[in-house]
């Protein structure tokens, strides 16, 4: 009998072996598709990091050319300048005076890739922008219309009448972040007396 339990003793070893081998597999499968799931994890956090400081890149990006074409009003535009509808040198009359008019926003109709556009920096001499730029703001300048002196012409409630005549232009710049494909379109409106 005692033959018996040894034999018997030795088998159910053998099979807790077993077990236990089999046990420690499947926790080893579990502790690396943890460590999986974490990778995943930080690599989409930092992908999220990236695509933020891209966008920040492109918005300062902008800030940047909306200030330039600002200058480039105030500097180097008269009301006289040459304002068509092919936005020539990124001069342009609003879509809805063309020939055709159109309400889509100019923004929509401009090829930004194409010459009707003004780089930042070419008409004022601005110091270039961060090198992690893929490309330098584009803008253009549209003549919308021209303010007459007089009482009541305030744009608002609580501002001060109008001290004299000016011609208000808007400005839309297109940026680009670091990666070629993140966009950023701003507009903003210039009274120039």
């Amino acid at each position: 009998m005692k033959h018996n339990s040894c034999a018997d003793a030795a088998r159910a070893r053998q099979a807790q072996r077993g077990l236990s081998l089999i046990i420690t597999l499947v926790m080893l499968v579990g502790i690396t598709l943890l460590g999986l799931a974490a990778i995943g994890g930080t690599v989409m956090q930092e992908k999220i990091a990236g695509n933020t400081r891209d966008m920040n890149l492109a918005f300062q990006a902008v800030e940047a050319g909306l200030r330039d074409a600002e200058s480039d009003i105030s500097r180097n535009i008269s009301s006289s300048a040459n304002f068509t509808s092919g936005c020539s040198l990124g001069l342009c009359t609003p879509a809805s005076t063309w020939p055709t008019p159109t309400s889509t926003p100019l923004w929509k109709l401009i090829n930004w890739n194409g010459g009707s556009t003004r780089t930042y920096g070419a008409y004022t001499g601005a110091a270039a922008l961060s090198p992690d730029l893929a490309a330098p703001p584009l803008y253009v300048i549209e003549k919308l219309s021209t303010q007459k002196p007089g009482q009541g012409d305030s744009l608002g409630i609580g501002l001060a009448p109008n001290i004299g005549s000016g011609t208000y232009y808007r400005t839309t710049v297109y940026a680009t972040g670091g990666r070629p494909d993140t966009h950023v379109v701003a507009q903003s409106v210039y009274l120039k007396h």
